[in-house]
């Protein structure tokens, strides 16, 4: 075949593919004008009279878009709606097979440390690391007896170990702090920093009447050492008190309720000190009177100093919260245990006061007393009567010389 034939027979067939084409786009232009056509005659003859329907621009106008917002946003809460159902399942099922996923519930909030306070079991180490419990001091202020509760350094500042160090301390502190209220002792908070006073307020509040608290500028000295002339004229106000606005009364006051710390002989059984650089003249007290000491303890203050050291950050006041309200938290459970010994005691004594007053001892004289004895031997029953016999004849003699 030729150049040119072969080329003919293109060309042909690219007119007759161009004949198909342009009849099937014919074909499906007329189709759709029918459609559109049938489409707007049905929706005219659907519309009511006097509505504000276009039939050229479909429901665009009037009532309709409103109601296009309407359906946009309950489309949207639909949606927020399986987004968060989803994530809840998601979240049951990761939680059943041990995984800790942080929700809203199981978040950090800094304000829960102070009004909704954790307890020692509740307490770990992610509590302590959101608190900045770690950050210690610089190595240049570093003591030496810290040594054994740093985990390292980073940028020239002590780490402290929180998990080996911080968290058992803080438990054992707790567990202190249990048994001293359990046993109706007396806790005094000592907190003079600034931003201290309102979880050191806090802290003496849930102890109720056996937490007391210092939260002025500095500590006097010899309010423990030498009380009865320190505070011989002091009458400080009482958490409990009717009129807590006031925080002191007058001089003259003698109403023993009406006392806080009266300067007598009343000394505290534990001293919780939170910042112990400012209140070394304190713990010296205290340990003087032979009173167990309580502090946060950071890199650049000896463990040694106290009884029993907590290691943390105490310039951290968001550690220092969740510190004093686990300590708070402790002393709380110690008193209702203790309500609850006493609730025991009480019922214990009442029910012997309803038991009959006879014990049920009978003596052997008598038949009660031989037959819950049960059967006795006739040489022991022989030996008892001439016993008897014996001292009723010396009894005859001695009264015959008095009768002559």
């Amino acid at each position: 075949m030729s150049r040119s034939a072969s080329g003919a027979l293109a060309t042909a067939c690219r007119s007759q593919l161009r004949g198909v084409g342009s009849s099937s786009s014919s074909s499906t232009s007329a189709a759709t004008r029918s459609f559109s056509a049938s489409t707007s005659s049905s929706s005219a003859a659907a519309a009511p009279e006097g509505s504000n329907f276009d039939r050229q621009d479909g429901p665009l106008h009037g009532s309709s878009s409103s109601s296009n917002t309407a359906s946009s946003g309950e489309q949207s809460e639909t949606d927020e709606r399986s987004r968060r159902g989803a994530r809840r399942v998601m979240l049951d099922y990761v939680s059943s097979i041990g995984s800790s996923t942080q929700t809203r519930e199981s978040s950090y909030r800094p304000y829960k440390t102070r009004l909704e306070p954790l307890t020692a079991k509740e307490l770990a180490v992610s509590h302590l690391l959101a608190a900045t419990a770690q950050v210690g001091h610089s190595i240049s202020n570093f003591a030496r007896a810290n040594q054994a509760n740093v985990y390292g350094v980073r940028h020239k500042l002590a780490i402290i170990d929180v998990e080996k160090a911080t968290l058992p301390a803080l438990r054992r502190a707790a567990a202190v702090v249990r048994s001293v209220c359990e046993r109706d002792g007396i806790v005094l908070f000592l907190g003079t920093r600034p931003g201290q006073q309102a979880a050191v307020i806090a802290a003496a509040k849930r102890l109720g009447e056996n937490g007391y608290h210092v939260t002025t500028d500095r500590w006097l000295p010899g309010s423990i050492t030498n009380a009865p002339k320190i505070l011989s004229g002091a009458v400080t106000h009482v958490l409990g008190s009717p009129n807590p606005t006031s925080l002191t009364q007058s001089r003259e006051s003698t109403n023993p309720n009406a006392t806080k710390l009266a300067a007598i002989t009343l000394q505290p059984d534990l001293l919780v000190v939170l910042n112990p650089t400012e209140n070394l003249h304190a713990i010296r007290e205290a340990t003087q009177c032979n009173i167990p000491t309580m502090a946060i303890i950071d890199t650049d203050v000896d463990p040694r100093t106290v009884t029993y050291p907590i290691p943390a950050n105490d310039d951290s006041l968001r550690a220092v919260e969740l510190i004093v309200g686990v300590l708070s938290k402790a002393g709380e459970q110690g008193l209702r245990d203790r309500e609850r010994k006493l609730d025991e005691q009480d019922k214990m004594m009442r029910k012997a006061a309803r038991r009959p007053a006879s014990t049920g001892y009978a003596s052997p004289s008598t038949s009660a007393g031989r037959a819950a004895a049960g059967p006795r031997n006739e040489f022991a029953e022989a030996r008892e009567r001439e016993e008897a016999e014996d001292a009723a004849g010396g009894n005859q003699e001695e009264q015959k010389p008095a009768a002559s």
